[in-house]
């Protein structure tokens, strides 16, 4: 009986039967699910919040920074140039991140570079700048360039290319 059984069966049939079901792959990026949500204690400590913001360059791709002294939340938004608009257009993407996730902010810590959107800022955005010295920067700041500059170059490091365009650049550093 146990015969019949067998070679009724093809191979291929009892290969289907031995191996798991294929699972489907989710390949929805990671920056769409929302992991965990934060504590409410965050947001009664921390609802108004001061950035720290500078330039950044790598292989030739211009990026504003920012990070907050609280959350530690870093952004990183190419730009064209360091003209007052694509800089103004970064900074309102930057802002509307936060006050998306319920926080404001109060203060922006930067170099005497940003000045020329004090004026903006103060009328469209309702924060204060808080320039440092000539000559001097800000170590928060710095420290997230470096740090962000490593991580996209650990990146292009990886990247089976001898040269990669200003594009995938741009697009790493986000």
């Amino acid at each position: 009986m146990q015969s019949d059984l067998v070679s009724s069966r093809t191979v291929l049939s009892l290969k289907k039967q031995s191996i798991m079901p294929k699972q489907s792959l989710d390949l929805t990026p990671l920056h769409c699910y929302n992991f965990f949500s934060p504590p409410e204690e965050l947001y009664q400590h921390n609802r108004s919040i001061t950035v720290c913001i500078d330039y950044m360059e790598i292989e030739n791709a211009k990026f504003l920074t920012c990070i907050d002294t609280t959350v530690r939340y870093r952004s990183c938004i190419p730009v064209q140039n360091l003209k007052t608009d694509p800089v103004f257009e970064a900074l309102d993407k930057i802002f509307r991140r936060y006050n998306k996730a319920g926080f404001q902010v109060k203060t922006i810590k930067c170099e005497w570079a940003f000045i020329p959107l004090t004026d903006d800022m103060l009328d469209n955005m309702g924060a204060t700048i808080d320039p440092t010295a000539a000559g001097d920067h800000k170590p928060t700041a710095e420290q997230n360039n470096r740090t962000l500059k490593e991580r996209v170059r650990v990146l292009l490091a990886q990247l089976p290319y001898k040269v990669v365009p200003k594009v995938i650049t741009e697009c790493l550093g986000r």
